[in-house]
């Protein structure tokens, strides 16, 4: 496009318009031009000049005045209504003789038809000078045209694409110049000069990006004004550029057109039309003062066209949507461009920002669209783009590259949501994945596996194996066709099902995408799973009046709204969570959603010394709940020795992530913050353990770590009771029992033996693949039951009548002594437990019936103490009763008596069932036990001396006797003073020696 900057109209220079006159064609003009013919046929036989003119005429074209018309440009206009560009196979506008200035009419008479205005179509004087400077090649070269004859010429015979048709040969060349004379003549006297004139310059090559067409089109480019505003320079440039359009465009060699110019202002002082000193004044002017600014011509110095690569889009979609071509059907396109948008986009793609590229050979793509209209505002088709002129590789609608794993929110997940039930607390585990049918093994970027994660962390961190097993699940459940159905209604055009296999996940394989079917696809995910096809077009207008075309763009659900939103909850969730993957700088007031990814050149890369595995690819695709823009940064193929690959210095650049930032920025500028995407009723929230599938309930009191909550849609919201299938079936049980009474279990080896002891929180992963060990040490186990419950444990439960004996044991065999007798029935139930909790398998039992039997019953000797006799008949279950007899002849022995019968020392026969019915009678035999103060004398207990009473049970002291006395007589007179004598302490002491 040129922006035409309307300037003040400048003083016409003083120069009258000629007077027209009409030129009749009468006997003598015709005798005149029939010698000339005949000149020309005297060549090929003068006597048979009629007769061959009459020939040559014979197929000449009828004259019809309305193909002569020019048909106008088709015009392009943004959202505004305002003018983009205007395109066609001639970028025309008409414009009449009256608009033309007099010196525009002047400077072309001068320069290409000098007595254009005194002829009747055929200018002889000139034409035989320029037949006699050819005769000699045979040739028309040399000129001698008129305006008139020009016109037929171009009308008739000349490519409007490549130019004047060359005759086949040099009497084809002979018979069309004929054949124009005389058609110009008719044309003559059909209609005016004038009209002839403005037909003339309406029609003519002005050369120009996108071959411009028409005298007013040309004073747009060239100057940026109205044909009617030109001076007396800039029409003097205009006349002579026509000669050669490409080797006078100014913008391009600037010398030569001055110098043509010139050259034009010469002729008209020559034949008068204006005089020396208007001509040297004219030629003062410099031409360069006199172009438009280059800033009209954005992005090119040479008159590049602003908006090229939306402009080429919208041509693409116009042939699509009418089936016509608009740079020949002339229409009037009503669009969604968005001038700022796509300003920064050129500015991106012309190096005119912060965002620097480090390669001439890296070049981009970027595609802006509303989400819930599918209107693209803006286009990157490349970077200086708009300098290279209109239909080239357009990256942004034509390329098609590798998605990568920008395709995970939207193809694994999006339909493991639908599909297999998933919330976004899902449990995905990342470990080696091998392609079917082949010996290769998928790793991460960076090599790395890492288990069990949360399926929010494999997004954000864009890890491959879990999509791949995702994607793999989900074909697992619905089939592949559906699958291949879903991405096409996406709008990918180059997925097929014979293409199609799991390595799509990840963007790799066959699976090509551009920027355009990549903003659409997540465009469909933040529009609630409704996919409107990204288009430019809002309304067709045709200029002949024709119904215009209105194009419907309504949306087709693809996917349920519910999934669309949970696949953009992950996208958000890789913006705005803690993860390293360039999409930090995304992050802003309002909720972003984004997924980058990256391809790589695998070995194609090493014929052009691109090491192995290096990155050829980068996407990144970001989205506010109104705009999704789409970013492709990479290289078209591959250079040797160009680097045209991203070592770690490019990728720090985070090219794509910054034009994502500048895109995000103007596509809400002046807009409030858009809000987040609305949740739909369809989705709830789940809490449940961690790591499990179907979810399971949280256990009461449970590890707060071991618990998960995220969202799901409400016909999966179901969860699995903690006491179901956490423990696998027994297979195999065994009880039995010897005849010594030891109880023998055996279990079937439990399936899994990592539970039978409480699982590591890490584990190796790693596969064998074509003989060769892919290693995946240190992998994360995010749950177990042991952790909870304990390891898995054989136990049992033994009945016996009455009462009952659990077992546990950590081996799958056990043996244990029970005490049980004959007619005893047991009920032997095995089964597998966790240690922790009474939660069990099912279980499988046994009965063993206890059998009657003899027993061999040896009686303890006379020696046996009574502490011996005791145990004796603990152990065996028999009674007996004690009674002491002193002997002390028989001391230390004893006397057992069953039924009256001593049988110390023999072995007796009874039956298990009746021995606890035995009865003995033991006599201990023990030694003479004296009391107090008794002693043993000749074999009997006798009191002691000074003792009595009875030995055996104790002695006591016999009594001593009482003594004779006189009472005392007293000579004493005094005695009656003491009534009551008290005896003294001297015959106190005397009475108690004799006593002792």
């Amino acid at each position: 496009m040129n922006t035409i900057q309307k300037q003040p109209p400048k003083k016409k220079p003083a120069a009258k318009k000629k007077t027209v006159k009409r030129r009749k064609i009468n006997a003598k003009n015709m005798a005149t031009i029939i010698v000339s013919i005949i000149v020309v046929l005297g060549l090929i036989g003068g006597s048979a000049g009629m007769v061959v003119l009459g020939s040559m005429l014979k197929d000449a074209p009828k004259i019809d005045i309305n193909n002569f018309e020019s048909k106008e440009s088709t015009q392009i206009l943004d959202k505004d209504g305002n003018l983009i560009q205007d395109i066609g196979q001639q970028i025309r506008t008409n414009v009449s003789y009256d608009d033309m200035p007099s010196s525009l009419i002047d400077a072309f008479v001068a320069v290409e038809d000098s007595r254009y205005f005194e002829h009747n179509g055929f200018d002889l004087p000139r034409f035989t000078k320029a037949f006699l400077t050819n005769l000699k090649t045979l040739s028309f070269s040399q000129g001698g045209s008129t305006f008139t004859m020009q016109l037929v010429k171009n009308t008739y015979f000349t490519n409007d694409e490549t130019g004047e048709m060359a005759a086949r040969s040099k009497l084809a060349g002979v018979k069309r110049k004929v054949q124009e004379i005389f058609l110009a003549m008719q044309l003559e006297n059909q209609t005016n000069k004038k009209r002839i004139f403005e037909l003339y310059l309406n029609k003519l090559n002005f050369g120009g990006s996108g071959n411009i067409r028409g005298v007013q089109k040309a004073a747009e480019y060239y100057f940026g004004k109205d044909v009617s505003e030109l001076t007396l320079s800039e029409s003097a440039m205009l006349a002579g550029v026509i000669n050669a359009p490409n080797a006078y465009n100014p913008f391009k060699n600037l010398d030569y057109a001055t110098d043509r110019r010139n050259t034009v202002l010469n002729l008209m002082q020559r034949h008068g039309y204006i005089t020396k000193q208007e001509a040297e004044l004219a030629k003062s002017i410099k031409v360069e003062d006199q172009l438009v600014d280059s800033s009209a011509n954005k992005g090119s110095t040479d008159g590049g066209t602003q908006y090229q690569s939306y402009v080429d889009a919208v041509i693409a979609e116009t042939k699509e949507l009418t089936g016509m071509d608009p740079t020949v059907v002339p229409m009037k396109i009503y669009t969604s461009m968005d001038p700022q948008v796509q300003a920064q986009i050129d500015d991106i793609q012309a190096g005119k920002t912060d965002v620097q590229f480090p390669d001439e050979l890296m070049e981009i793509a970027i595609v802006s669209m509303n989400n819930q209209t599918g209107e693209i505002v803006g286009i990157g088709g490349g970077r200086n783009y708009a300098g290279g002129g209109s239909l080239l590789l357009n990256h942004a609608t034509d390329q098609f590259k590798q998605p990568g794993s920008a395709v995970k929110p939207f193809l694994s997940y999006a339909l493991a949501f639908e599909n297999l039930g998933w919330s976004t607390s899902h449990t995905v585990t990342d470990s080696p994945f091998n392609y079917a049918g082949t010996t290769k093994v998928v790793k991460n970027f960076n090599g790395r596996y890492y288990g069990d994660i949360p399926l929010e962390y494999a997004v954000g961190n864009s890890l491959n194996t879990p999509a791949l097993k995702t994607l793999q699940q989900v074909i697992d459940a619905i089939g592949s066709k559906k699958v291949v159905q879903y991405l096409q209604n996406l709008g990918f055009s180059r997925v097929t099902q014979d293409e199609f296999n799991v390595g799509y996940a990840i963007g790799g394989s066959t699976y090509e995408a551009s920027a355009v079917e990549m903003a659409g696809a997540h465009a469909t995910m933040i529009n609630g799973g409704s996919y409107i096809k990204p288009h430019t077009i809002t309304k067709i207008e045709f200029k002949d009046g024709t119904s215009p075309v209105v194009p419907d763009y309504s949306g087709t659900q693809v996917i349920s709204a519910e999934s669309a939103y949970l696949a953009s909850h992950l996208m958000y969730q890789a913006v705005s969570g803690p993860y390293s993957n360039y999409m930090q700088l995304l992050k802003r007031s309002y909720p972003i959603y984004g997924k980058t990814g990256t391809t790589d050149w695998g070995s194609d890369g090493l014929k052009f010394n691109i090491p192995q595995g290096a990155a050829k690819d980068k996407w990144m695709i970001a989205s506010s709940s109104k705009y999704t823009n789409a970013v492709w940064v990479g290289y078209e193929k591959g250079v040797k020795n160009k680097d045209t690959y991203f070592d770690s210095k490019k990728s720090k650049l985070n090219i794509p992530g910054n034009i994502s930032k500048l895109m995000l920025d103007v596509l809400h500028e002046g807009e409030e913050n858009p809000p987040a995407i609305s949740q739909p009723d369809g989705v709830t929230s789940i809490t449940h353990i961690k790591g499990l599938y179907p979810y399971t309930a949280v256990l009461e009191g449970m590890d707060g770590s071991f618990v998960t909550t995220g969202l799901i849609k409400k016909e999966f919201n179901k969860l699995a009771d903690p006491l179901q299938a956490s423990v696998q079936d027994i297979g195999t049980f065994d009880a039995s029992l010897s005849a010594e009474g030891n109880l023998h279990l055996t279990w079937g080896d439990y399936p899994d033996p990592s539970k039978l002891t409480v699982a590591p929180n890490t584990t190796n992963l790693g596969i064998e693949v074509g003989g060769k060990w892919y290693n995946a040490p240190n992998c994360a186990v995010a749950f177990d039951w042991t952790w909870v419950y304990g390891p898995i444990r054989y136990k049992a439960q033994v009945s016996i009548q009455d009462f009952s004996i659990d077992v546990t044991s950590e081996q799958a065999s056990f043996d244990q002594q029970i005490d049980v007798k004959p007619g005893d029935k047991l009920n032997v139930c095995g089964y597998y437990a966790y240690e922790n909790m009474n939660y069990r398998s099912n279980e499988i039992c046994k009965e063993i019936q206890v059998e009657d039997k003899e027993i061999q019953l040896a009686i303890p000797s006379d020696k046996a103490t009574k502490a011996e006799i005791e145990s004796w008949a603990n152990a065996n279950g028999v009674t007996v009763s004690f009674t002491e007899v002193a002997d002390e002849a028989k001391k230390g022995t004893n006397e057992i008596l069953s039924n009256g019968t001593k049988v110390n020392g023999t072995t007796m026969t009874f039956m298990q069932s009746t021995i606890g019915q035995a009865r003995f009678a033991v006599t201990l035999y023990v030694g003479l036990s004296c009391g107090s103060n008794a002693s043993i004398v000749n074999g009997a207990c006798a009191c002691n001396q000074g003792f009595e009473g009875d030995p055996i049970k104790g002695c006591t002291a016999k009594p001593n006797p009482t003594p004779e006395t006189t009472p005392p007589t007293d000579p004493s007179p005094d005695t009656s003073e003491s009534p009551d004598p008290t005896p003294s302490e001297d015959s106190q002491d005397t009475n108690n020696e004799e006593q002792n």
